[in-house]
């Protein structure tokens, strides 16, 4: 049975529908942000110790997810030089990841220098930077320099 459509229920379908479309658009590429559940597993919270993980993990992953503080945080390593940020973009909080030497926002694709944590590539804001956080290196370990209180 076809029934007919008031122009009222048309328009409500219709804007329902944008609203989908614009929620799903939003939420950045829904697929890759599945496959990144694996990194999501593999995140690891810093304990007290301030211990991240070994140079050598690092330099075969390139790129490590973990917790410091309650915050996403990101640890790379490129061409020899290791660096960790918050991951939490300049323009809407989403994560980045490791793309071809350059961190990348999964929900919106900001672009991001990793040596630097400066966006590149709006929509992030221009000459924002994502927070630095400070690092030592002993003996093959790679941890968050403690902060000295006073």
């Amino acid at each position: 049975m076809d029934k007919k459509m008031s122009r009222k229920e048309f328009l409500a379908m219709g804007a329902k529908t944008v609203l989908a479309v614009a929620a799903v658009t939003a939420c950045g590429d829904l697929i890759a942000l599945g496959a990144d559940t694996k990194n999501k597993i593999n995140e690891m919270t810093v304990g007290e110790d301030n211990f991240i993980t070994s140079r050598a993990e690092l330099e075969k992953q390139k790129a490590l997810n973990f917790v410091y503080k309650g915050k996403k945080s990101i640890l790379l390593y490129n061409d020899g030089e290791i660096k960790a940020f918050e991951n939490i973009c300049t323009h809407k909080g989403g994560p980045s990841k490791l793309k071809q030497d350059k961190l990348v926002c999964q929900w919106h694709g900001a672009i991001f220098e990793p040596l630097t944590g400066e966006a590149l590539k709006g929509p992030a804001p221009k000459g924002s930077k994502l927070p630095a956080i400070e690092l030592e290196e002993r003996e093959g370990s790679i941890y968050v320099k403690p902060v000295k209180a006073g």
